[in-house]
């Protein structure tokens, strides 16, 4: 599993999906993306998101899930 965490930021205590606009280029082409997140709230992941693409927009929380529970299943 690839996933975004920053512990700096949060710990990574749940994996969120979190939805957001990326942009691609140059021209200002926008590319919607979901991203896995470890984070421990919905603020963080959403941090953690803008700190790796600081050109993201449109954020959004899809899902959450107890990272035990992400290992186990």
């Amino acid at each position: 599993m690839r996933a975004l965490m920053n512990l700096a930021i949060e710990p990574a205590l749940r994996l969120f999906e979190v939805s957001a606009l990326v942009m691609v280029s140059p021209s200002q082409q926008a590319v919607q993306r979901v991203l896995k997140v470890l984070a421990d709230t919905p603020k963080g992941a959403v941090q953690i998101v803008r700190d790796r693409y600081p050109k993201s927009r449109s954020h959004q929380v899809l899902s959450q899930q107890p990272l035990e529970g992400y290992a186990a299943g």
